[in-house]
């Protein structure tokens, strides 16, 4: 059975001017699948060499022209002949010629006589050995190349803490403060609070055989640069370490933190820091046995800046006075620890918090409330304009208020809602009490939302008089509210309600509607034409949609619009003239009659007052009431009655009770009166039977 020639695994160029040696030699590596191309000397081998760049070169050592050891060092000075292997043929007892061999460059050696079979066999070894060399190589510069790519600094430590090696990466001179680190102790390389802490991570790593990493810092050229170490075991008393720059890393972090942090638009701690600052400030408190307080501040009327002067200033604002309070708060306040501005938030719009530490009596509390209560009066220029507000602030007090950070922001959050209904521009320490007020306030509001659904809402009418021919001209509408369970609440209560929570713009509707069906109501029941006068409040006069309001319930109601007489207070029609000129526009053109209810108790002036054109003024009850008595309220209540008329406008006395005030109302040329004296708010068939008769009042005596 013929044996099978196995494979070719390579070429081999054959060196030997022997032609017998040369044949027995192709012979052998063809046995062992090899080629082989002969050379008879060693000029011949160095040429084919260039030529065809064999696997291995089997060299006799004496040829002619060239022996085999200067043509083995030729070879080995080619480029790629550095790496073929080389056997040199050498005399059996030749030591000289073995060694002269190695020193040319040779790969291994066979002595003559040569054992056949045993050199096919050494050529295939030497060739599998060079090949893995090559591997090798190639490995080597792939992994240098790759080492070369990465940035990172490559070290290794022996236990105790002697650099062993290191690999520069691009950033080598940045991570190590010295250049050259082989053969010195991690203390002579880097501070010493960084080297404590590389040994210790270097220590556990060789005990755990774990993978540990150190973060230190390091100044160069002026700048902090941040680098993570990342240690190894590579054996039980050796470590390897990578060395990254993390400086963008860290960065990157910083910005993170900052925007989850950060109040993006007054650059200070936001909620989320605050909490957790709040946290932290809770559990040290607790293990100290200390004391702090939390100040919750709100802006007072900041939504009036908002609508009336834009929201950029709005924003304009709220930077300034983050920064108005960071002046205020001082580093004592907080017993100078760390930085104050951690302290300080905004929690969102206009409400801001500060959050006193270490906190011995609970006047240091108020007194910071008080500085920034007073910080916040002082003007503020913001784009020509010269804005003034005032702040509320609650507060609450860890931990008699609470022990947990909801319960300490919810009751100073509280307390500032209080110190709002005190009158604003105000400090308030929160008391359990102030939760019952808010519960009833919030329940207060829910059974207001469900009043107009559930017909709880109605109206009462009290008669306006003419003085001189003491006849009815005129009622005034009254919302009175009829509570499931309450009974009947005072207006005092719940229309301040209605106004905070916006409820007021629906209520007014329905009472225009239902007063202004009711004027028509008595207009055919009595024949008589009586003025039908409704509240306007500051929301219901800044709807956009007041006008459309009114015109459709006069439409669907059938009145004529010179029976509705709209009142208006003074604050109303100040608070922004422009606007103002434009709403009363609208309505005169409608036909309606405009009047100024509680007059004498706001601040218009003269001149304002002749632009706005209305009707009539309606003298506060404030001024009626100590009448004729008090001389200063009859001489007030007499310019008034005169300016009146001056500017063409009738004037109507409210909270009249006596006949005296009566009197002197007539001497004074007051046109019409309203009160107790002369009739009760009354409901509406009350009215109807007063209409019915002939309304007169007794003419008083002269």
């Amino acid at each position: 059975m013929p044996v099978s020639k196995p494979a070719k695994r390579g070429v081999v160029l054959v060196a030997d001017d022997d032609p017998v040696m040369r044949l027995l030699m192709l012979e052998m590596l063809g046995q062992v699948g090899l080629d082989a191309v002969e050379a008879e000397d060693g000029l011949q081998a160095v040429s084919y060499f260039q030529g065809m760049s064999p696997d291995l070169i089997l060299m006799d050592v004496d040829m002619p022209n060239m022996d085999g050891f200067a043509a083995c060092r030729e070879i080995r000075r080619i480029e790629t002949g550095s790496a073929v292997p080389i056997i040199m043929v050498t005399g059996g007892d030749d030591i000289e010629a073995v060694t002269n061999a190695y020193e040319s460059g040779a790969t291994d050696f066979v002595s003559k006589p040569i054992n056949w079979p045993i050199l096919g066999h050494r050529v295939l070894y030497v060739l599998r050995a060079s090949d893995a060399i090559v591997r090798l190589r190639i490995a080597d510069a792939h992994n240098r190349a790759v080492l070369a790519a990465i940035p990172d600094t490559f070290f290794s430590l022996d236990k105790d803490g002697f650099y062993l090696d290191y690999e520069q990466g691009h950033d080598a001179a940045a991570a190590f403060p010295t250049e050259n680190c082989v053969g010195k102790h991690v203390s002579e390389v880097f501070p010493r609070e960084i080297a404590d802490r590389l040994m210790e991570q270097m220590r556990a790593v060789l005990a755990t055989q774990h993978i540990r990493s150190v973060d230190y810092e390091l100044i160069r050229f002026g700048n902090v640069q941040h680098f993570e170490a990342r240690l190894v075991a590579t054996g039980p008393e050796e470590v390897l370490g990578l060395v990254r720059d993390i400086s963008e890393r860290k960065r990157t972090e910083e910005q993170i933190r900052r925007l989850a942090y950060c109040d993006s638009l007054t650059g200070i701690p936001n909620r989320q820091a605050f909490l957790e600052t709040l946290e932290r400030e809770l559990h040290r408190s607790k293990v100290g046995n200390k004391k702090f307080a939390v100040l919750f501040m709100d802006l007072d009327a900041f939504k009036r800046i908002n609508d009336t002067l834009g929201h950029n200033v709005g924003d304009h604002l709220l930077k300034i006075v983050s920064e108005r309070l960071r002046e205020t708060i001082r580093p004592s306040d907080l017993v100078s620890r760390g930085d104050q501005a951690t302290n300080l938030a905004r929690l969102g719009g206009d409400e801001f918090t500060i959050l006193i530490p270490d906190l011995e009596r609970v006047e240091n509390a108020l007194n910071v409330a008080h500085r920034v209560k007073e910080a916040m009066r002082r003007p503020f220029l913001i784009e020509g304009h010269e804005i003034f507000v005032t702040a509320s602030i609650g507060i609450s007090l860890f931990p008699e208020d609470g022990d947990d950070c909801d319960s300490l922001l919810k009751y100073a959050d509280t307390a500032m809602y209080h110190a709002k209904n005190c009158g604003k521009n105000n400090a308030k320490l929160y008391s359990s009490s102030l939760t019952m007020q808010i519960m009833s306030h919030v329940k207060l509001e829910v059974g207001l939302r469900k009043a107009l659904k559930n017909e709880e809402l109605y109206l009462l009418y009290q008669p306006q008089i003419d003085v001189r021919s003491a006849e009815i001209v005129g009622v005034e509408a009254l919302v009175r509210w009829r509570h499931p369970e309450r009974g009947i609440i005072s207006p005092n209560e719940f229309i301040p309600l209605a106004e905070e929570t916006g409820l007021i713009v629906p209520i007014g509707e329905w009472v225009l509607r239902t007063a202004c069906s009711q004027a028509k109501a008595w207009q055919r029941q009595t024949k008589r034409l009586v003025r039908m006068a409704v509240n306007l409040s500051a929301k219901q006069f800044k709807d956009e949609n007041l006008t459309q309001i009114v015109i459709s319930a006069l439409h669907d109601t059938g009145l004529d619009p010179k029976l509705l007489e709209l009142e208006l207070t003074e604050g109303t029609l100040m608070d922004d003239a422009r606007a103002t000129m434009a709403t009363l526009e609208q309505l005169r053109a409608i036909g309606v009659y405009l009047s100024i209810d509680d007059f004498g108790t706001g601040y218009s002036s003269m001149n304002y007052l002749k632009r706005f054109d209305v009707r009539a003024l309606k003298i506060d009850k404030s001024f009626i009431c100590g009448l004729p008595q008090d001389s200063e309220n009859a001489a007030i209540t007499r310019a008034i009655i005169a300016m009146a008329h001056g500017l063409k406008m009738a004037v109507v006395a409210e909270g009249v009770e006596t006949d005296e005030q009566l009197v002197l109302l007539e001497e004074f040329g007051c046109d019409m009166v309203q009160g107790f004296y002369l009739g009760h708010p009354s409901p509406h068939d009350s009215i109807t039977l007063m209409l019915q008769k002939v309304c007169t009042i007794a003419a008083p005596a002269k």
